[in-house]
C-alpha cells in the first residue's frame, strides 16, 4: 500500500486491490480506490486527499456556521433549522423554494462524484448550481468548494469531515454546530442510505452492514474518533454541541440554546415558525434535499420512503436482535468509555 501525506500532516494509506475487490462484494468502489486517513483511520473515497487539502485553504468567514456531523445524525434537519433561523425566519424568504444543497454548501460532498456507479447519474442541481455561480471553472477542482468560496456573505456550511480534519483554525474563524446521534438509531438511518443512494448501492445485509460499521470498513468510519473530537470541543465558546434525542425532546427548548449561541436576536414566535417550518413532516412535504432522482434507487427509494424515512428515535428495536443489540451495546460501552459522552436510546 502505497501512502502519502495531507497538508494537515495526517498520512494516507491506498488500500490495496484486494482490499477493494472483496470492497465490491457488498458496496460501489471508487474510479480511483479508497484511502485510510491516518492515524484514526477514515475511510474515504481516493479522491479525498486532493479535497481536504484544498479545503484547508478556504476562507471562512466570521458570521459563517458550519453543521459538523457523522452522516445520518441529524445533519439536513440542522442545516434547515440554521438556514430558516438565520435567513428565514419569519418565512417568507424566496429562496427558502430553493434545493437545500443549494442554499447551504456541503463541502465534504466532492469526494463522492467519483463512484463508478454515478457515470450516468449526475447531480444536475449542483452542476446547474455550478455553471451559474463559477463560470469557466473545472468541476474537478471541486464543485462544493468552488461553489462554497463564490457564494455571497453569510453561509451554512455542512461538512461530514471530523474537526482534525478541516482547517486546525476552524474555530477561531467561525462558528460550530455538532450533531451527535445514538449509534443504534443512526447505523439503522445509515444502512437505508447506504441502500438507497447509487453511489454506494450497498447489498449485504444490516447484519453485515452494522458488522461493518462496527469494524471500520465502511466509507466515512470510524464514527467514535468522529464525535469524541467534537465532545472534546464542547466548552470552545465556538463550538455548540447537541444530541439528536435532545432536539427531538424539546426543540422549542434546543433553538433557544442555538438563538443564544448565534446570537440570533429571534423572537419566541420566530422560534415557533423555525419548529413549523423545519418539522419531519414539513420538510419530508417539500421533497427530498437532493432533487436528482437519478442518483437514487428507484424502487428502493420509493419503498423505504425516500430520503425523509422515519426522523425518529429508538426505531433501532425495530430491526436489532437480542444478539446484534447486546454485541453493539457492549461495543458503544467499550468506546465511550469515561469521555462523559451519554446516549439516550429510547
Amino acid at each position: 500500500m502505497s501512502k502519502e501525506r495531507l497538508l494537515t500532516g495526517q498520512e494516507v494509506e491506498h488500500m490495496s486491490e484486494a482490499w477493494l475487490t472483496k470492497m465490491a462484494e457488498e458496496q460501489s468502489n471508487f474510479t480511483h480506490g479508497v484511502v485510510r486517513i491516518l492515524p484514526d483511520g477514515w475511510l474515504y473515497p481516493g479522491t479525498t486527499p486532493r479535497f481536504l487539502n484544498r479545503i484547508q485553504s478556504v476562507k471562512y468567514r466570521p458570521d459563517d456556521v458550519v453543521v459538523m456531523t457523522f452522516p445520518k445524525s441529524g445533519t439536513t434537519w440542522m442545516q434547515e433549522i440554521l438556514w430558516t433561523m438565520l435567513f428565514n425566519p419569519n418565512l417568507d424568504n424566496p429562496q427558502a423554494t430553493q434545493p437545500l444543497l443549494v442554499r447551504s454548501t456541503d463541502i465534504s460532498s466532492d469526494m463522492m462524484f467519483d463512484s463508478v456507479n454515478i457515470e450516468d447519474a449526475n447531480p444536475e442541481s449542483l452542476y446547474a448550481t455550478f455553471k451559474k455561480m463559477c463560470p469557466g471553472k473545472n468541476v474537478e477542482d471541486g464543485i462544493a468548494i468552488q461553489c462554497l468560496d463564490a457564494t455571497p456573505g453569510q453561509r451554512v456550511i455542512k461538512t461530514h469531515y471530523p474537526l482534525d480534519l478541516m482547517p486546525p483554525d476552524l474555530l477561531d474563524k467561525t462558528k460550530v454546530v455538532y450533531v451527535a446521534r445514538n449509534p443504534k438509531d443512526m447505523v439503522v438511518s445509515f444502512y437505508h442510505f447506504y441502500k438507497v443512494l447509487k453511489v454506494f448501492n450497498y447489498k449485504g445485509s444490516l447484519e453485515m452492514f452494522i458488522k461493518s460499521f462496527m469494524n471500520n470498513e465502511l466509507l466515512y468510519c470510524p464514527v467514535w474518533p468522529h464525535i469524541k473530537q467534537a465532545w472534546q470541543k464542547r466548552n470552545h465558546p465556538n463550538l455548540h454541541f447537541v444530541f439528536y434525542e435532545d432536539l427531538k425532546a424539546d426543540i422549542q427548548g434546543e433553538l433557544r440554546k442555538l438563538n443564544q449561541f448565534l446570537s440570533t436576536g429571534l423572537s419566541e414566535q420566530q422560534l415557533k415558525n423555525v419548529v413549523q417550518h423545519t418539522s419531519f413532516s414539513s420538510m419530508k412535504s417539500r421533497g427530498d434535499p437532493i432533487p436528482d432522482k437519478s442518483l437514487y434507487n428507484k424502487e428502493l427509494h420509493q419503498s423505504s420512503g425516500g430520503f425523509f424515512r422515519k426522523g425518529v428515535t429508538g426505531d433501532w428495536k425495530n430491526h436489532f436482535s437480542p444478539e446484534l443489540n447486546q454485541e453493539m451495546s457492549k461495543w458503544i460501552k467499550d468506546n465511550i468509555g469515561d469521555s462523559g459522552i451519554h446516549f439516550k436510546m429510547d
